[in-house]
């Protein structure tokens, strides 16, 4: 019996070891355990139900960490050899044979595939097989280091792939779009065929992904193929919505006071949450784990993030599960006790002590520098020479500085992706920003920004265009609109009126103090010129968009219209000065740990009070054109700020209809007198 795993490494190596055993005339099964009912590698229910028909029973992609199910199968009679390249434990399996690249001198770092295929070519004496493709695709699809053997087993076997007579891979080509004799990239592995064959065993059967890789029946192929897509799609959209659910978790969370993230929902499909892992991994920095809870069963997966061993780090919580097994990159785990909390506070220690200091801080790399007009096609064909890409030898990147940013709009489903044009030198070319739809509205200028030079075909036709990994902090330019500043100003003011608290304290400083540790600081201004002014002094700030919530609290400049919480800051510095005592209020309402820092007025903002400020009399004339009959142009600031005075007193309603005259003196208007400056608390400008 071969035992296999529910993944597509799993799923390969099961298909590699079982044809080299049939081929060689043994009598050969696979079993692959159900992700929902058994969870990952051996357990004791399978193995005594094995034991009643099998002699010899060979693992693959697991078995390392089962100690207690291996002395079972020897105890009940069976020969047990393991295959496997997960992290071994202090304690090994007491099984007749142990195969693990750990185990031998010089050996590279396999995937479980790759062990089975060194084991099915001693086996057979061949130093090709057929099954080499398999190979290929679960050492892709396994994220493994793609250099020394690694690199020569995907290479070639993408190769072989390209030319495949294996029905299922053909059928499985089809449904993934990739026409059959087309060169196949490492990147069409990773994200076109292996999700395909993953999906079988988190929304079904791994089984069914088995007998497409193994079956010789092309109609079968192209039934089985079509069942994977099917639950592929099925897959992703249930992946959007556990997403959506565990991101509002985080959002709820002080990241900077924990270095992990550990979510849990009830009934959350297990064959997804890995996938969820890896996404708010890839979104925040943070090694994540992600639990699926039915009744007191806990269930979860866990993807690392900025160079964290996830491996060594969940060892130090090793009393908290029941099983637990994995390696730097990714884990998988059963809770003793369905305790996110307890896991997170264990976790985020053990994390700490691995960073000694350093913050968790997403980073992306680049190898060069280059200039728009070097990304050409032939560049990307000599970038294709260094293929098959992946962990450990990861595409080319490049930092394309001080590039001009012509458009950007949001594309894709509800706008997730950006498209934009670039500039410069006089060369234009398009580029892609996955997941980056957000920065549309504000994205303009010069920037810097980390990309990937590629090919795009349409129409019969290929350009050269980049994606872009990452923009520079700071490099967002803040677009100013005086008009529309003091407008925000004004409503701010509007909404201050309401708030009536006591004194919060604060500091005064004259400069902007420096960021101090990567973390907690924002530098909050009320004026585009300001936040450019604090951008340009300090590169390394993030600039966030939109009024989503950053629960790392990375340190931040940010042109606010409205205030509202960004995270849990622990320093706020109001860069443009104080509005009034009520500004502070409300802000230590949204940063209730923050300390608040207060810089002098800002030529800017007193620029943009002045737009707003009239006297009594201009207060009375404009009273009386009113009555006349005339209409005020609310898009003028100072005309828009007599009209909110004039409804602050009860003369005029919200829709600036006149209300019964009464004598009263517009100068004790709270908002009158923010608008002036003349705030009675002596906070005023």
């Amino acid at each position: 019996m071969v035992y296999g795993d529910y993944d597509c490494d799993g799923v390969c190596a099961s298909s590699i070891l079982w044809e080299a055993l049939q081929g060689m005339g043994g009598q050969a099964e696979i079993y692959i355990p159900s992700r929902k009912d058994e969870g990952y590698g051996l357990n004791e229910a399978a193995v005594r139900r094995l034991a009643e028909s099998h002699q010899l029973l060979i693992t693959v992609d697991c078995g390392i960490t089962s100690v207690a199910e291996v002395a079972l199968a020897k105890e009940l009679g069976m020969a047990v050899i393991v295959t496997d390249h997960h992290t071994p434990p202090d304690t090994l399996p007491p099984a007749d044979a142990l195969l693990h690249p750990s185990r031998g001198a010089g050996c590279p770092y396999l995937c479980g595939a790759g062990v089975a295929y060194k084991l099915a070519c001693a086996l057979t004496g061949e130093k090709i097989l057929p099954t080499l493709e398999l190979c290929a695709l679960a050492t892709i699809a396994d994220m493994v280091p793609l250099l020394k053997e690694n690199r020569a087993l995907a290479a070639l076997g993408l190769r072989r792939m390209q030319v495949t007579r294996r029905p299922g891979l053909r059928a499985l080509l089809s449904v993934s779009g990739i026409p059959a004799g087309q060169e196949i990239s490492g990147t069409q592995a990773a994200f076109q065929l292996a999700p395909r064959v993953n999906a079988c065993g988190r929304m079904d059967t791994a089984r069914i992904a088995v007998e497409l890789m193994t079956t010789a029946d092309p109609l079968k192929a192209a039934q089985l193929a079509e069942q994977a897509d099917g639950l592929n799609a099925r897959r992703r959209n249930i992946e959007r919505r556990l997403l959506e659910e565990a991101d509002q978790q985080v959002q709820s969370m002080d990241l900077c006071a924990r270095r992990a993230i550990v979510v849990m929902g009830q009934g959350w499909e297990s064959g997804v949450v890995g996938l969820v892992a890896g996404r708010l991994a890839e979104r925040y920095g943070y090694p994540t784990v992600v639990l699926s809870r039915d009744g007191d069963n806990c269930v979860g997966s866990a993807r690392s993030a900025c160079g964290v061993d996830l491996f060594a780090a969940l060892s130090e919580c090793r009393e908290l599960f029941t099983r637990f097994g994995g390696h730097k990159q990714a884990a998988g785990l059963t809770l003793r006790e369905p305790d996110p909390e307890a896991l997170a506070a264990q976790l985020s220690a053990a994390v700490e002590k691995q960073l000694q200091g350093r913050p968790l801080m997403p980073e992306t790399a680049y190898d060069a520098e280059l200039h728009l007009t070097d990304i050409t096609l032939e560049l990307i064909d000599q970038i294709k020479m260094l293929e098959p890409f992946g962990m450990g030898n990861p595409a080319p990147g490049f930092l394309l500085r001080d590039a001009e940013v012509l458009s950007a709009r949001a594309v894709g489903a509800e706008g997730a992706h950006l498209k934009l044009t670039l500039g410069q030198g006089g060369a234009l070319m398009d580029a892609i920003a996955f997941q980056m739809g957000s920065r549309a509205g504000s994205l303009h200028g010069n920037c810097d920004l980390a990309v990937t030079p590629v090919a795009n075909t349409f129409g019969g036709k290929t350009t050269a265009e980049c994606r872009i990994e990452a923009i520079g902090g700071a490099s967002a330019r803040f677009s100013t609109d005086e008009n529309a500043e003091s407008q925000d100003i004004l409503q701010e003011l509007i909404r201050f009126c309401r708030i009536d608290k006591d004194y919060v304290p604060f500091l005064r400083a004259a400069e902007p103090p420096a960021p101090e540790n990567a973390q907690g600081t924002l530098y909050l201004c009320r004026t585009a010129e300001t936040a450019q002014r604090i951008a340009d002094r300090f590169p390394g700030l993030d600039v966030p968009e939109g009024a989503r919530s950053i629960p790392a609290a990375y340190d931040a400049v940010i042109r606010c219209d409205q205030l509202r919480p960004l995270g849990p800051y622990r320093r706020v510095i109001l860069c443009d000065g104080l509005l009034c005592a009520q500004e502070l209020c409300r802000l230590s309402d949204l940063y209730p740990q923050a300390e608040f820092t207060v810089l002098p007025p800002s030529p800017a903002l007193q620029s943009r009070l002045r737009t707003l400020r009239f006297t009594v009399n201009d207060l009375r004339a404009f009273y009386v054109f009113l009555r006349g009959g005339q209409r005020p142009d609310l898009r003028d600031p100072r005309q828009a700020a007599m009209a909110a005075v004039l409804q602050s007193v009860d003369l005029i309603g919200p829709q600036l209809q006149l209300l019964p005259a009464r004598k009263c003196d517009p100068s004790q208007s709270p908002l009158y007198q923010m608008i002036q400056g003349s705030e009675p608390h002596g906070y005023g400008l």
